[in-house]
């Protein structure tokens, strides 16, 4: 069983993936796989570069820092850089999916890679804002403006709801999720 799990930061995508884990599964984590993949793949710096510039690629390596403040002012250059990420990410996540029969994919950004048609089950995770804004102050030393900005930005992720098979809410305690993701079967 390939299970593909997505939703906003704070939603809960690790403590459901936790779930299926504890039961054996194999966890491909995206935002692991996507740090990895510029190492596996050093295609991505050469791609990097023609469509940014030499300066993003310092020593053989992305200056993640002037990256990230040319990406998050500017949408455009945002999807120009995940254009060229994402497509590593699918190819290195099916070659990673293909090494085990059960796996369950932690990751916000599931279906627009196109993962979903390669998994049995996907899994919509969200959670009350406030929940989701508290869970993201505990793990991450964050102004909770920012945090609040970074989950409405996400807003775009809400139309998965729709297409996931399940909607989880994750709003109470692990006993209550864990109760629901009993009710979803295998």
């Amino acid at each position: 069983m390939k299970i593909g799990i997505c939703g906003k930061s704070g939603s809960g995508k690790s403590t459901v993936a936790g779930y299926y884990v504890k039961k054996g599964y194999r966890l491909i984590d995206l935002d692991v796989v996507g740090r990895e993949v510029i190492s596996l793949y050093p295609e991505i710096l050469i791609e990097i570069e023609k469509s940014f510039g030499q300066e993003f690629v310092e020593g053989g390596k992305l200056d993640r820092k002037k990256m990230g403040t040319l990406v998050f002012s500017d949408h455009l250059m945002l999807e120009r850089l995940n254009n060229i990420f994402f497509k590593y990410i699918k190819k290195e996540t099916l070659k990673q999916m293909a090494e085990s029969e059960n796996i369950v994919i932690d990751g916000a950004i599931l279906f627009e890679i196109g993962l979903d048609s390669h998994l049995d089950k996907t899994i919509y995770v969200f959670a009350d804002k406030e929940v989701a804004v508290a869970r993201l102050r505990s793990r991450e030393n964050t102004d909770e403006k920012v945090l609040r900005k970074r989950i409405e930005a996400q807003g775009k992720y809400d139309i998965y709801s729709d297409r996931a098979d399940f909607t989880v809410e994750n709003s109470g305690s692990l006993e209550e999720v864990y109760s629901l993701l009993s009710g979803l079967g295998e």
